[in-house]
């Protein structure tokens, strides 16, 4: 249980550091700080793995077929996600918070946004990671079918290389500023494919790489990967920026942890809570955002987060549980 509540607890915080990544950004931070709070923006990474974790983790517990399989995820995530940009467009027809068309409306809805840059990001910027997750739901039994054929080590090896190849495959081409060539699923293979056997691990109660660690080495570790991910991301151009994704997840993951391992109640359950809702805030983040800065344009730009964040926990817990009615009732 424990193993189990941390992966929660991290899921938590990496929505959450997210989401004020994204807010700090609306507030047009000034230089260096600006760089620094790209550091929020990381949480992604460790939410690719958690994705992995915990995908593998239910496929164990109970196997599904492809089509099975696809039918719940879709669902669980599409129609939440969907609904959210339909809500968007409709706000969008009377208050100027995104550009209507049909054309971007349609990208969302039948997914071909996730090949054109024009359209990536409409409805929300956040939204790229959807496309993001949705490609690994299509090929995840071609991931698992995969991992079948290798040992553990060689499939980290080798979901590594593919990654590898795939960043330096975009970087040739000069399309490294381009969230449809570098947010593709197989840019986070490698951390999809980590969080993979570290669920196995954790089914089979094996023990993992510094679980036993004293909490001072993540601290360090975190500190110094933080270092290596700054130099990489604000000195080493497009190379660093496509190549800087071991050290953004070691350092984010390790601080996360050492904060988990700290046991302070208060945070520890709030990020568990946020972890409840997660989808929800990401989902909703941004929109109820753009919309109170439109409704209250008179308030200042810091007025305006500070009350974004005092009321997106209970509007995502609202959403969560007509998501989770839903879902009851048609039975999807």
């Amino acid at each position: 249980m424990q193993r189990l509540q941390i992966v929660d607890f991290l899921k938590g915080y990496s929505i959450f550091t997210i989401m004020i990544f994204h807010f700090l950004q609306y507030l047009d931070v000034p230089s260096p700080l600006d760089k620094a709070i790209c550091f929020g923006g990381t949480g992604v990474h460790l939410f690719v793995l958690l994705s992995g974790f915990g995908l593998y983790y239910s496929f164990i517990q109970k196997p599904l077929k492809y089509s099975v399989f696809l039918k719940r995820r879709l669902s669980k995530v599409y129609v939440p996600y969907i609904f959210i940009v339909l809500l968007s467009a409709l706000i969008s027809v009377f208050t100027p918070i995104y550009e209507n068309s049909l054309y971007s409306l349609g990208g969302h809805i039948f997914l071909y946004k996730m090949f054109d840059e024009s359209i990536m990001v409409s409805y929300g910027y956040q939204l790229w990671f959807m496309s993001m997750i949705l490609q690994f739901y299509l090929s995840f039994h071609l991931l698992i079918w995969l991992k079948s054929k290798l040992k553990n080590s060689l499939f980290l090896i080798t979901s590594s290389v593919i990654s590898l190849s795939w960043a330096g495959f975009v970087l040739l081409i000069g399309k490294g500023d381009e969230r449809i060539w570098s947010s593709f699923f197989l840019q986070y293979f490698w951390e999809f494919a980590l969080g993979i056997v570290i669920a196995e691990k954790v089914y089979k109660k094996e023990r993992l790489i510094g679980e036993n660690f004293r909490h001072s080495f993540f601290l360090i570790t975190g500190l110094i990967c933080s270092a290596i991910y700054a130099y990489l991301a604000l000195v080493a151009g497009d190379f660093g920026k496509l190549f800087n994704d071991f050290f953004a997840l070691t350092a984010y993951a390790s601080l996360a942890i050492y904060i988990y391992n700290l046991n302070l109640k208060a945070i520890n359950s709030f990020f568990l809570f946020i972890g409840e809702i997660s989808l929800s805030v990401y989902l909703l983040h941004i929109l109820l955002l753009l919309s109170i800065s439109v409704m209250a344009d008179h308030l200042g730009a810091t007025y305006i987060v500070i009350f974004t964040l005092l009321t997106i926990a209970p509007i995502s817990m609202i959403y969560q549980r007509m998501i989770n009615t839903f879902f009851r009732i048609s039975k999807l």
